[in-house]
């Protein structure tokens, strides 16, 4: 699907609407189209709303001076989002407006000088009709966006835009407008970012497709991630790339290390999200096949929480982890080794001085060296008897020891 989606980025490169180049924006709203694995009628139904909806940017009014936007549907997302926006704010002072979704945010309108401009630019592009149509939805809903700000005088009342992610389509455009006129424009890194070794999921826009002029990610390791990943496609990133730190700094725990009762062994697995649920499968399998004095304590993505396919493969001696936040999980109990793939969570139980294991997935999109890994039941059991501290390896991915957020974005904006 990122064939596709780059494809058709390039073919909008040059794509312009009342002066502002749309092509970012609307490669985001593309992309959510184009990765969606929905049968065919849905989608077009999809690209149906795009064309009908007119945005009503509802929250305009609170978007004034030194802004921050956001926009999150997760609850652990939004803790992040509000907390990191408070820290900055507290050393220059922003608005912080959350951003509806679409959905919410729209009402039904046919602009049809916004569809004749989207089919304009829609023909220049040489692709099949079912996808020259998606294209043509997106940038009727581009253009109608471009309109709305403009009609309701947003850009009059900014004078600087932090955007908690500027790939993410509610914050997209208006981020994308405020750079087109020359307004600064921030975007924080919410997740890790790193090159996709294996499929290129559609996370992938979070930093291939940045709206702003800005980027503040957490390590150095993930800025050379986002270099490298433009490099390898022979292009250099067109925003800039600051080292802030990690956006959510964890207290650094050292976690026991005294034998549990009755010599038992934990065992902490972290799942990643929807995306891998086969390979969640797996490693729960192989899990399952540890002696019967291991205890696993699984810990389910906020989205896995109801996957009835990843609760009947739970191994017999697990058990559930219900905790809100995953520093009470980190805490509420000594674990011998965590083991995850392709989630961030296990680089934050590094921060803990808990030792980690790396399950080589088929889908396994992230290798860091220096990260114990396995693929069997033994190779976990010879892992846990020489299992060591990674924590200085956690802060070179996470960037731990670093919050810079509030310092770069005062001194830039004096």
């Amino acid at each position: 699907m990122y064939e596709l989606y780059a494809k058709t980025k390039e073919n909008l490169r040059l794509a312009t609407y009342a002066g502002q180049n749309i092509c970012n924006p609307t490669a985001a709203v593309l992309a959510h189209i184009f990765f969606d694995r929905r049968p065919i009628k849905k989608k077009i139904r999809k690209a149906l709303k795009l064309i009908t909806l007119t945005p009503r940017y509802s929250c305009r009014e609170t978007i004034r001076g030194d802004s921050f936007i956001w926009h999150c549907d997760r609850e652990d997302q939004t803790r992040m989002a509000l907390d990191v926006g408070h820290k900055i704010s507290s050393q220059k002072k922003l608005s912080i407006t959350f951003m509806p979704s679409l959905k919410d945010d729209t009402y039904i309108s046919l602009d049809w000088p916004a569809m004749y401009a989207a089919l304009k630019i829609s023909r220049t592009c040489k692709q099949p009709l079912i996808e020259k149509f998606f294209i043509f939805a997106a940038l009727c809903q581009a253009i109608k966006h471009v309109k709305a700000i403009e009609k309701h005088g947003i850009l009059d009342q900014i004078t600087s835009l932090v955007s908690y992610n500027s790939a993410n389509i509610p914050e997209c455009f208006l981020s994308n407008a405020c750079r087109q006129h020359g307004i600064k424009t921030y975007s924080l890194q919410h997740g890790l970012y790193h090159r996709y070794r294996n499929e290129q999921p559609i996370d992938i826009i979070n930093y291939e497709n940045i709206t702003a002029q800005k980027l503040l990610v957490w390590s150095e390791f993930c800025r050379s991630e986002i270099v490298e990943f433009h490099r390898e496609r022979g292009k250099a990133p067109d925003f800039e790339i600051l080292v802030a730190g990690y956006i959510s700094p964890l207290q650094q725990r050292t976690a026991a290390r005294e034998t549990p009762h009755g010599g038992r062994k934990n065992i902490l697995c972290l799942l990643p999200g929807k995306r891998y649920i086969k390979d969640c499968v797996i490693l729960l399998d192989t899990l399952n096949q540890l002696p019967e004095d291991y205890d696993v304590i699984v810990r389910l993505h906020p989205l896995l929480a109801d996957n009835a396919e990843i609760r009947n493969a739970l191994p017999r001696t697990s058990i559930l982890d219900t905790n809100q936040s995953l520093t009470q999980t980190l805490l509420h109990r000594r674990y011998d080794v965590a083991v995850g793939f392709n989630t961030t969570s296990l680089f934050e139980a590094m921060l803990f001085d808990i030792p980690c294991a790396l399950y080589r997935a088929p889908s396994l999109n992230l290798e860091v060296k220096g990260i114990p890994s396995f693929s069997t039941a033994a190779e976990l059991i010879e892992l846990d008897h020489s299992a060591t501290s990674t924590r200085a390896l956690a802060t070179y991915l996470l960037g731990a020891s670093v919050f810079r957020y509030g310092e770069i974005i005062s001194a830039d904006l004096g």
